[in-house]
């Protein structure tokens, strides 16, 4: 399992627990409170409230009905005695009735003529029903007065009408219909309450989705950002080992991932150096190599040519006379070769074992005097200016001497006939320097970088070891050597020792 996967996995985890937790916690008392909208037995309360009403409202229209036709069958259509009306409060107790009106019609309409009340039922006024009685005689002989009155109503013949019935509160009729619209209502309520439910739980498991996508595109991002550094940095890796050592990374992402990628790139850069240098070092034990075997074959050919050279001399004499002078000419010819070859045989000597420094107390100004003493080129003058107070270094003053003339012979070879050299020395805080300034063509470009290269010359002549012998030199000396282009064209060489306090006690390299 990759770092990323586990790093999804990690943050998903953090992320959807407590989200899910939440959402049953959130669920749960949703579910609660949504139950509390619609208390367990109310429906059913109220439903047998409405049933209970109903069934004592239809007794007591039964029961009015039922008396008032009784007693209209009973009673003649006139005004009751003492003795009736007696019996009527009786008969009104026994059935539960509250009263007993008899009405005449008068017109279009009717009037109260005689009402009697069972003992016990008190009224202020009496209940005048008469506005309300066609209404009454319309719905089945069954008045629900707004006065708070169910009464039955029947007919004695012609005009008279007998009304008895039972005296209830003024809004019992009303309330009765509120109960009836309040279970309709509840039923309904009910409804409501299930599909609530549904959308509550759609709406939660659509933000449960979008907070998980939500989780996991931020768990995927914050994986993503934190496993690409490390993923470039893997591929860093890979090439580096593949041997491009020139491969470099581009920190990013947390503190502790930029330092790491700095580090890589520091060890990649050191480990470029250090291959460079090894390809280096192998180049020059490889030059240093061929350099041995050509001295060494210069030398085994050198010597019997010059051996024969020497018996030739000593039979000039023996030449005749017109060809002795073509003759000693050739045998000159053939001995300025030799010595050349003999030189650069030297050459490739030195440069492939030079001899370890013989470190000493040196004034590095007396050494450049006698190194430009010694030299001679025609066409080129030399300038030697520099400090006067001596510039002490611990050197080797034949190896600094043979560094010096190489410098000073490539300038002179740089130099058009006519021009001048300046060789000074400086003095500096911790160094001494030697400066060889021409007025040559200047450093080619297309040997600018590998100057000190072996075998790298711009001259015919040349055989491309002066500038690799002196740097040898100055690195024995623990000093540097530099080439650039002068200001107002041509060269100049530097050569840089430290001073005495900086360098190795004699003895050491």
């Amino acid at each position: 399992m990759t770092l990323r996967t586990r790093l999804l996995i990690a943050f998903l985890v953090l992320a959807l627990v407590p989200t899910l937790v939440l959402t049953l916690f959130a669920l749960d008392r949703l579910g609660r409170a949504i139950e509390l909208w619609n208390t367990p037995g109310v429906d059913q309360a109220l439903e047998s409230a409405l049933e209970t009403s109903k069934t004592s409202l239809a007794r007591m229209e039964a029961t009015a009905l039922a008396q008032a036709g009784e007693w209209a069958a009973a009673l003649p259509p006139e005004p009751l005695t003492p003795q009736r009306r007696t019996a009527v409060r009786a008969g009104l107790r026994a059935a539960g009735l509250d009263f007993l009106q008899l009405y005449r019609r008068q017109g279009d309409g009717w009037a109260l003529q005689e009402e009697v009340r069972p003992e016990g039922v008190l009224a202020v006024a009496a209940l005048d029903l008469s506005a309300e009685l066609e209404a009454g005689l319309g719905a089945d002989r069954i008045l629900k007065s707004r006065q708070g009155a169910l009464a039955g109503l029947a007919m004695q013949g012609e005009g008279a009408l007998l009304v008895t019935g039972m005296l209830l509160q003024p809004d019992y009729f009303e309330d009765l219909a509120t109960v009836g619209e309040g279970v309709g209502f509840y039923r309904r309520f009910g409804v409501v309450r299930d599909v609530s439910r549904i959308y509550t739980l759609l709406l939660v498991v659509v933000l449960v989705a979008l907070l998980v996508g939500a989780s996991v595109w931020a768990a995927a991002a914050l994986a993503r950002g934190m496993t690409r550094p490390l993923q470039r940095l893997e591929e860093a890796v890979e090439r580096v080992a593949a041997g491009d050592l020139s491969s470099r990374v581009q920190p990013g992402g947390a503190r502790e991932v930029v330092k790491l990628g700095e580090r890589f790139n520091d060890m990649a850069a050191r480990l470029g150096e250090a291959q460079e240098a090894l390809r280096k070092a192998e180049r020059e034990a490889a030059w240093r190599e061929v350099a041995r075997r050509l001295a060494h074959e210069f030398k085994n050919i050198l010597t019997p040519m010059s051996l024969s050279l020497h018996r030739l001399r000593r039979r000039v004499g023996i030449v005749p006379d017109e060809h002795r002078g073509a003759v000693g000419e050739s045998l000159e010819a053939l001995a300025g070769g030799v010595d050349q070859l003999a030189t650069l045989a030297g050459q490739f000597s030195q440069y492939a074992r030079l001899p370890e420094p013989r470190l000493e107390r040196v004034d590095l100004a007396q050494v450049v005097r006698e190194a430009v003493r010694l030299h001679e080129h025609e066409g080129v003058t030399v300038r030697v200016s520099g400090e006067e107070p001596p510039l002490w270094v611990r050197a080797d003053s034949l190896l600094l001497a043979r560094a010096i003339h190489n410098l000073v012979l490539n300038a002179c070879e740089a130099s058009p006939p006519g021009a001048v050299v300046d060789v000074r020395t400086i003095s500096e805080s911790d160094a001494a320097a030697v400066e060889v300034l021409d007025r040559g063509a200047g450093l080619a470009p297309e040997v600018r970088e590998r100057l000190f290269e072996p075998y790298v010359s711009t001259k015919r002549r040349g055989s491309g070891l002066g500038l690799p012998l002196v740097r040898d030199i100055a690195i024995q000396h623990h000093g540097a050597v530099t080439l650039d282009d002068r200001e107002g064209g041509g060269t100049r060489a530097r050569l840089t020792l430290p001073v005495m306090d900086d360098i190795p006690k004699e003895g050491t390299a």
